[in-house]
Formats: C-alpha cells, sequence, structure tokens
C-alpha cells in the first residue's frame, strides 16, 4: 500500500473516530439525555405505584414506594451532574433541580391517577395561573368529590347484607380514591385536595397528640408552627371544616381516618417516625353562624361533625396549601 492510500485511511478512520464522538454528545448533551431517562424512569415508578394502590388500596405500601422512587430519582439525577462536572462540564437545566423537574413529574402523574380513577384529565393548557401553579388548578378541580371510604353495605337494624343491587355507598363507592404522601418531614400530602397536613406525634412536643387547646389557643399553635417555619413554610392554619372533613374514612373507626394519619404511633415517637389521631373532636376554624360563641368541630370517634363552646378544649391538626 502506498503512503498515500496509508495516509487516506488514516484519514479516514480518524473521520470515523470524530463522526462517533460526535454522536455520542458532549458532557452537557450526556448528562441531558440521562436526565431525560432518570426523570422517564421516575414517572414510571410512580404510576407503578398508583397501579398498585388502585388494585390493593395499601396506602402503606403506596407511600413507601413513592419514597424509593423519589430516593432513586434524587441519586441518578445528582450522579449525572457529577460525572458532568467531572469533564468541566455543568447541565444545561442549572439553575433547576430535581425538586423542580420531580414536582412537574408528581403532578403529571397525580393526574393520570385522577383520570384513570374517574376524576377526568385536568388541561390548564389554556390558563395562565394553572401554568404557574398546576397543583392549585388540579386540587380545584380535585377536590370536589372523594370516595367516602365505605365499602360494607346494610340493612336497617345496621346488620352487613350483599352490596350488589342495594344502590348504597358501599357498593357504588363513587368519587377519586384517596391518595396521600409522607413527605418524610412531619408532614402528609393529600395528593387529591392538594393540602399537607400536619403530623401529630407522642413526643410531649407540639406536634404532640395529648395536647388539647381551647378554639383561641389553637389559632396560637398554628402561629408556633409559623414561626418556626415547620417543615419549611410558614403559612400553616386552622383547618375550615369541610377540609377537616375531607380526612374522614367512613369506612373505619375510633380513628375514622386513613392509616396515613394513624400508623406506628407509640410513646416517645416523632413526626417523622409515627403518625398520631385521637378518637376525638378537632377544631376547624369555622364558626357556627347559628351560636358565634361554637365553633364546628370534627369528631374522629364516629365521623360525625358538630360544634363545640369556643372554651372547650379539643384537638387541632394545622393544615396548608389548597386554592
Amino acid at each position: 500500500m502506498s503512503l498515500r492510500g496509508l495516509t487516506t485511511l488514516t484519514l479516514a478512520a480518524a473521520l470515523l473516530v470524530a463522526a462517533s464522538a460526535a454522536a455520542a454528545g458532549t458532557p452537557e448533551q450526556k448528562c441531558q439525555a440521562a436526565k431525560n431517562v432518570a426523570a422517564g424512569k421516575y414517572g414510571a415508578c410512580r404510576q407503578k405505584a398508583e397501579a398498585k394502590l388502585a388494585t390493593t388500596g395499601d396506602g402503606t405500601t403506596y407511600s413507601a414506594s413513592l419514597t424509593k422512587c423519589g430516593t432513586k430519582f434524587t441519586r441518578v439525577w445528582q450522579k449525572t451532574i457529577d460525572k458532568a462536572a467531572a469533564h468541566g462540564a455543568t447541565c444545561l437545566d442549572a439553575p433547576l433541580t430535581a425538586s423542580d423537574v420531580q414536582n412537574v413529574i408528581v403532578e403529571h402523574t397525580n393526574n393520570i391517577a385522577t383520570a384513570l380513577s374517574g376524576g377526568g384529565l385536568v388541561d390548564c393548557s389554556a390558563l395562565a395561573s394553572c401554568q404557574a401553579n398546576l397543583t392549585t388548578c388540579e386540587a380545584a378541580q380535585q377536590g370536589e368529590r372523594l370516595k367516602t371510604g365505605q365499602t360494607s353495605c346494610y340493612d336497617s337494624s345496621g346488620t352487613v347484607i350483599v352490596c350488589a343491587g342495594s344502590g348504597q355507598d358501599g357498593e357504588l363507592q363513587q368519587g377519586l380514591v384517596r391518595s396521600y404522601t409522607d413527605n418524610g418531614d412531619g408532614t402528609i400530602t393529600d395528593t387529591r385536595t392538594g393540602l399537607m397536613w400536619e403530623k401529630l406525634s407522642d413526643d410531649g412536643s407540639i406536634h404532640a397528640w395529648d395536647n388539647a387547646y381551647t378554639w383561641k389557643s389553637a389559632f396560637a399553635k398554628v402561629a408556633s408552627l409559623n414561626s418556626a417555619s415547620f417543615a419549611g413554610h410558614g403559612d400553616w392554619r386552622v383547618p375550615n371544616v369541610n377540609e377537616l372533613q375531607s380526612l374522614l374514612d367512613y369506612g373505619a373507626t375510633l380513628p375514622p381516618i386513613d392509616v396515613a394519619f394513624n400508623s406506628s404511633c407509640a410513646p416517645g415517637c416523632s413526626v417523622t417516625t409515627c403518625s398520631c389521631t385521637r378518637s376525638y373532636e378537632y377544631w376547624s376554624s369555622t364558626t357556627s353562624q347559628y351560636l358565634p360563641s361554637l365553633a364546628w368541630v370534627v369528631l374522629f370517634t364516629d365521623g360525625t361533625v358538630g360544634a363545640s363552646s369556643k372554651t372547650n378544649t379539643d384537638y387541632v391538626r394545622a393544615v396548608r396549601g389548597g386554592s
């Protein structure tokens, strides 16, 4: 082979290598590609968790699955950033964070899960306010109708009967499937209503489930949570009666509430390790219009809603969010 021929082959090989390198992409492009894959896997992981919740109704396993999905996503996300940095590159999505992207995916998967449970898809594309805050838009649409939680049917004497053909709530079970996410910081998010709730503990702290308050001091407790920026937020409030009633699970008793709000409660447990609910009255911020010296309360014993003198001592669970 002539020198010229060898040179031609060498040049061709060099061009092939260069072309291959270009196809592989720059460190920035590789980072972008890896983050796309990570985002897709996170979305698939959440949808798989939603699918399992739909068939089993196991909220505890659902919360654990979501935590696992999020942990893996955050780890892989940071790994792609570190890999790019090792080559002196910066991922092009900066200054966005993993949480920013994660929130978009959460809203998207919640929207799909809601649609598949009969709630319909939320399309906020034409609403500027919803483009800025899809969670609020979803909450306004989704919070209208929730399943009561009741799955049994009864006759007039209170005896359990076969549900088929009864037309009772236990047979029809109309509404959206309840969905709660333990945020790992002492709060639980109701992904159907968009409300974030304070968890209660048994550790003698401000979150302790045995702390009782007059109606006036209930607002003082919330003010303390805001002063301390509990869970990173300063807009905690006493829930109104409709918000508080939305927590009732009419398929449970003592307390009639989802297991997310009543699990692993033991002496000394904190809001990050347990979730406690007293089978007693909880304050709302809503005054009785008939007797303004009373305020509406929800009884987490049998699920009734009534009014209590504002000088009585009852329990309180703070809330934030919603429209």
